[in-house]
């Protein structure tokens, strides 16, 4: 219903033919004075005439002049073209300077491609229409998002320069923050205004897919009066998206096999068949599984592949392109270990150690690990520096020198195998309560014949995960004896024996990590160095320990990445490969000893070269909260802004329609036009019973 009271009239003079409503009741008043005699012949016809016939004369005559009234006021009215008044002056705009700040959202859902255009084109095309409509004085006030940036402030009746302008609006890969833009951009414009003067009306024009987000600490706030305007975009019917990809084996030695898992879902109503999935490795394809996704899917696909030799590999997944491309390809990346420089200590160098054999036989195929043996005693405070991984033998005598130098190695991010054993004259392993390891008590020997068997072992852990081995339970070691150790604060049990002694934990201590095992590979101990899982276990412990685990290699775009540099590459020029070729120089943080990457604005593989040889990379993904089905809806976007003015336009609507009718008004004469039909079809049925 509309509340007549609400009603303003283009053509008001013509109202003054409402007065031609009388008609029709002159015209019944003056037929009421003529009288029709009727002969009937006896009385009785008379009185049901008067009860009857008479009644539903006068009830049709009564209904026709009202009908017949209604039709002249319906008419009169529609001529006097009514107006359900916009916020402007009536009829038109012109003479009202307006402010207008159009935003667009940039971000990579509004790439989604709807009858090959993207929504972002979609929207531009909306604003070249509207201001190819708008009329009077208008300042235009043109934003992105993201990256959030004023593209143009001006008064201009040029539908090119506004072409120009919006031509240079493209996709961003950055995450989109919608609303912190609104708010920025809105003060922006506040600013304008007080620096150009004032302007008689305010609106904003919001192009977005508009994606759900907690708003609930968000609140617009300004000045001015602003008439919000929010443009919906149509929404796609389909779309797969690859969620997740990467390595799942936790330890990547070259030439193994590795497990690589990716996830994918599918939103929208179809079925889609015969999708194929596919893995590349630096670049080469190296498998493929095709698959049918049904209405809401979700599925895992597991891969095994080969990846070559040592260094960094670079990976991909990709699925066909759909209405949204960008989720359809992910980048992973993993480190094959390189070099790994091990260092044992132990009292006796002169024979090759039992540690050493196993370790070697990891250089058959490809020579990975640098053995260096030294005794203890032997070694400056700057040895264990030079290295990756420190076994230490037995190390009941480390001097104070060599533990203050280890606790040093330890905490800047060093690995290090402790093997626990007998203690000499004088020495306890006092050296491990120095630097807050734990405690050594005493031994547990056996007597012979006897010994403790494995009870518990941590399968989840890398070290045991996936071990190459078909029945691992069968190979587990017997323990004839053990040292009695206690760690202070946290640590983890991999391997637990039957007295509910440990056998091996792992602790960590600043950034660096410790496994300790409670007896020694002696098989006076253990019969470990006899077992076929002992040399394995060796080489796992070598990867393991050697692996940059603590080093995330993999950010969303827009974020900042912090990689640490060594401290005698701080001098050398640091530049920052990107996708596409371009190369950016950072400046380091010499306090810190690291690197800050702040300028990461598209998917992809990024290359960070030192002194102009490669440093490391890292790979670039947009966020997962860029997704084409992520929107709010229309009663979630009236509440954002129930304090303001607000239009919110379906993608059904016309834009310029919907806009001009919330400025000037809506024109109301064809409703009453169709009233007036109706109620003359109403006439013609009731006139024409006799």
């Amino acid at each position: 219903m509309i509340p007549f009271n609400s009603l303003s009239f283009l053509v008001p003079s013509i109202l003054w033919g409402l007065f031609a409503a009388t008609i029709p009741i002159l015209i019944h008043l003056i037929s009421t004075r003529h009288k029709q005699q009727i002969a009937f012949s006896t009385v009785r016809f008379i009185k049901e005439l008067e009860h009857d016939t008479i009644r539903k004369l006068r009830l049709r005559q009564i209904l026709l002049l009202i009908i017949r009234t209604l039709v002249i006021i319906m008419l009169v009215l529609s001529f006097a073209r009514p107006v359900k008044p916009g916020y402007l002056s009536l009829g038109s705009g012109l003479g009202q300077s307006t402010r207008i700040a159009i935003i667009f959202d940039n971000s990579v859902s509004m790439g989604a491609t709807i009858d090959g255009l993207t929504l972002l084109d979609r929207s531009k095309a909306s604003v070249l229409d509207l201001f190819d409509n708008l009329e009077g004085e208008i300042i235009y006030d043109i934003y992105q998002t993201s990256p959030f940036k004023r593209l143009s402030s001006e008064k201009t009746n040029s539908l090119q320069r506004i072409r120009k302008i919006l031509e240079s609006i493209t996709l961003s890969y950055r995450p989109d923050k919608l609303w912190t833009a609104v708010q920025s951009a809105i003060e922006i414009s506040d600013q304008g205004e007080r620096d150009s003067g004032p302007v008689a009306n305010h609106e904003v024009y919001i192009f977005s897919d508009f994606p759900t987000t907690n708003l609930a600490e968000w609140e617009f706030s300004s000045q001015n009066e602003w008439r919000m305007y929010l443009f919906i975009q149509s929404a796609i019917a389909n779309n797969l998206k690859i969620e997740d990809a990467g390595v799942s084996s936790l330890l990547k030695i070259p030439n193994q096999l590795l497990t690589i898992e990716t996830f994918i879902s599918k939103k929208g109503d179809s079925i889609q068949e015969d999708i194929a999935v596919q893995l590349f490795l630096d670049e080469l394809r190296v498998g493929q599984v095709v698959s049918d996704f049904e209405t809401s899917d979700e599925k895992n696909f597991t891969f095994q592949a080969f990846a070559g030799l040592s260094g960094i590999i670079h990976g991909s997944v990709e699925i066909p392109e759909d209405e949204f491309i960008f989720d359809d390809l992910r980048f992973f990346q993993f480190e094959m270990i390189d070099k790994i420089k091990c260092l044992i200590l132990q009292k006796v160098t002169s024979d090759i150690s039992i540690i050493e054999m196993g370790i070697t036989a990891l250089n058959e195929s490809i020579e990975i690990v640098e053995i260096e043996e030294k005794g203890y005693g032997t070694i400056g405070s700057s040895k264990f520096k030079n290295h990756d991984v420190v076994f230490l033998l037995e190390p009941s005598e480390l001097n104070i020198r060599e533990y203050d130098a280890f606790e040093e190695f330890i905490i800047d991010g060093g690995s290090a195998v402790i093997f626990l054993g007998d203690t000499i004259e004088g020495s306890s392993y006092n050296w491990l309560e120095e630097i807050n390891i734990g405690s050594f008590s005493d031994i547990n020997r056996l007597a012979k014949e006897n010994f403790y068997y494995i009870d518990k072992m941590d399968l989840k852990h890398p070290l045991f995960f996936e071990f190459p081995s078909s029945d691992i339970n069968n190979q587990l070691p017997q323990v004839f004896a053990h040292t009695n150790f206690n760690t202070f604060g946290e640590s983890k049990e991999l391997l637990s024996l039957s007295n509910g002694e440990p056998l091996l934990l792992e602790k960590e201590i600043g950034a660096g990590r410790l496994l300790i095992f409670s007896a020694p590979p002696n098989l006076e101990w253990t019969d470990l160095p006899l077992k076929p899982m002992f040399v394995p276990l060796l080489h796992r412990i070598l990867v393991y320990l050697s692996s940059q685990v603590n080093v995330d290699l993999e950010v969303i775009v827009g974020d900042t990445l912090i990689l640490p540099i060594p401290r005698q590459d701080l001098s050398k020029e640091i530049l920052v490969k990107s996708p596409d070729g371009t190369e950016t120089k950072i400046i380091p943080d010499y306090g810190r000893e690291n690197m800050q990457i702040q300028e990461i604005e598209s998917v992809g593989i990024y290359s960070v070269l030192l002194g102009g040889e490669l440093y490391t990379s890292f790979i670039a993904n947009i966020s997962s909260y860029e997704d084409p089905f992520n929107r709010m809806t229309k009663n979630e976007l009236a509440k954002v802004f129930n304090k303001n003015p607000v239009r919110i336009i379906s993608a059904k609507e016309d834009p310029i329609l919907a806009v001009n009718e919330t400025r000037k008004g809506t024109e109301l004469w064809h409703f009453f036009i169709l009233c007036a039909f109706l109620l003359l079809c109403l006439e013609t049925w009731i006139g024409r019973i006799k």
